[in-house]
């Protein structure tokens, strides 16, 4: 919606107004706090599996749908069902990635899950520079209907998915868990140790989580209680620092920052090719479309660089650097802002451009690989689904006050909007600090002593089996366990 906001020809055929556009926008996460209500029983009720799947079918029907849009109310339906798929995906998909991928993996895999967000903003921003010099409305239509092909892709690769296993356990399926398991962690050997240790630790997690929590059981649970509390604010939190209106509302902001042509602003924040240097003092390079880096390519670089980072590191540290970077730069783009005011000055615009730019990196590098990684991994089996709905709850519904609230903060407040957002970034950093947990390099099961003061498994962490400091007699107590559970040393074949 960057691009399509910039776009003439979209805002002439709707004929936009301000509120007309903020809604537009706004009206997604109208969609997605819809599927918040509803998606969680879907994806405990069926699988992830088949959640993804129709996550996917409604977000293809909604990109037609939005590309066929003829008036208004129409565009607006669309994007409420664009929403709606979106969010059902992140539910579905977020908890799929965590119950699924290897141990080892886990921390990498969710956060390419959000950081590949980037690579669907760079392919929408290079669609609509590409469309810019269309002079029908297939200027917008054709990225609109760009937005079902990942979808698609989705679809297409769903036969080949695993289910997942810490699913399949819960719903007594645990042979098929435990081949899932071999497939993910061992090539297919359900007799290697690693694959019983962790079938055993999640087998008796789930046992001891067989029913799901109620919202009010989990409030006056200590343990579920602060990760609440920590997946509620990750989510209001990464809404708040400024990435909003850098995102929907950058050709407004670059307008501030003296840049007027719109063409300039596509190419502000398309991809373009990185067969050059970037170029960004001069007007005459920043029009080489194919030497510029814009702001999703330069976000897309970020987030990857910060998924490095964030399993070295850990995620509580990657936030601070994030939110410290982000309250920095806004600082910067509000002082520059100040003394630019509405003059000429070459070098103040470039400088305000320049600060944008450092604060989509910035957002990119923590917030980015941690937004879906943090809640994912925290939140057990017995609230993950739930919990992972009030996290998007929560996303949708500061998404829409954003949306209407802050393109009129920026029109009235100018550079104190950016002034005022970093010092809110300042007590997001103490809070995280404060009151986040690290919790790099354990599994789902063995997080659970972080928060709750004991794991829900008697087996042995995976570190300490891999570290050679875990009991010797393990193994023997494994067989026992298995041969009294199911009737075999071996595995349960008979489930």
């Amino acid at each position: 919606m960057g691009g399509l906001n910039i776009l003439p020809q979209y805002k002439e055929y709707f004929q936009l107004t301000n509120p007309l556009r903020s809604l537009n926008i706004a009206i997604n996460y109208i969609g997605g706090a819809l599927a918040c209500l509803c998606w969680t029983w879907v994806t405990d009720t069926y699988g992830r599996r088949v959640g993804l799947f129709w996550a996917a079918a409604i977000t293809i029907v909604a990109a037609v749908l939005q590309a066929a849009s003829v008036h208004i109310a129409m565009f607006c339906l669309s994007r409420v069902l664009i929403g709606f798929g979106n969010v059902a995906s992140v539910i579905t998909g977020a908890a799929y990635l965590a119950e699924t991928l290897p141990w080892e993996q886990r921390a990498w895999g969710l956060a390419l899950f959000d950081d590949f967000f980037y690579v669907g903003a760079v392919v929408a921003a290079t669609a609509t520079l590409a469309t810019f010099q269309m002079s029908s409305s297939w200027a917008w239509r054709l990225p609109a209907l760009l937005q079902c092909v990942w979808a698609l892709v989705c679809i297409a690769l769903l036969p080949w998915l695993p289910e997942s296993p810490r699913w399949l356990i819960d719903q007594g399926r645990g042979r098929e868990a435990l081949v899932v398991l071999a497939r993910i962690n061992a090539n297919g050997d359900v007799r290697d140790d690693l694959v019983r240790l962790q079938f055993r630790q999640i087998f008796q997690t789930i046992e001891y989580e067989r029913n799901p929590m109620k919202y009010r059981e989990m409030m006056a649970n200590r343990g579920a209680r602060k990760r609440l509390i920590i997946t509620a604010t990750c989510a209001l939190f990464s809404m708040l620092t400024g990435n909003v209106i850098v995102m929907y509302y950058v050709g407004d902001v670059l307008s501030h920052a003296g840049i007027h042509n719109q063409e300039m602003q596509l190419l502000m924040v398309s991809a373009c090719s990185s067969t050059g240097n970037f170029h960004l003092w001069g007007p005459d390079r920043l029009t080489r479309k194919f030497q510029n880096l814009g702001i999703n390519a330069t976000s897309l670089v970020a987030s990857v660089v910060g998924t490095f980072y964030v399993d070295q590191r850990g995620v509580k540290s990657a936030t601070l650097v994030s939110t410290g970077g982000c309250a920095l730069s806004l600082f910067a783009l509000g002082i520059i802002s100040k003394f630019n005011g509405h003059s000429d000055t070459t070098a103040d615009d470039y400088a305000s451009v320049a600060c944008t730019f450092v604060f989509a990196a910035c957002y990119a590098f923590g917030w980015v690989p941690v937004l879906f990684l943090l809640p994912a991994e925290m939140l057990y089996f017995r609230i993950r689904a739930l919990g992972m709905s009030m996290f998007s709850l929560v996303v949708c519904m500061t998404g829409i006050w954003a949306n209407f609230v802050l393109p009129l903060a920026l029109e009235h407040l100018g550079w104190r909007l950016w002034v005022m957002n970093g010092a809110c970034n300042l007590f997001f950093f103490a809070f995280v600090w404060w009151y986040w947990v690290e919790i790099r390099g354990k599994t789902l099961e063995e997080i659970d002593a972080l928060f709750d003061g004991g794991k829900r498994s008697q087996s042995p962490d995976v570190a300490e089996v891999l570290s050679g400091m875990a009991d010797v007699n393990w193994r023997d107590k494994m067989g026992a366990w298995m041969k009294n559970r199911f009737g075999r040393s071996e595995g349960p074949a008979s489930i």
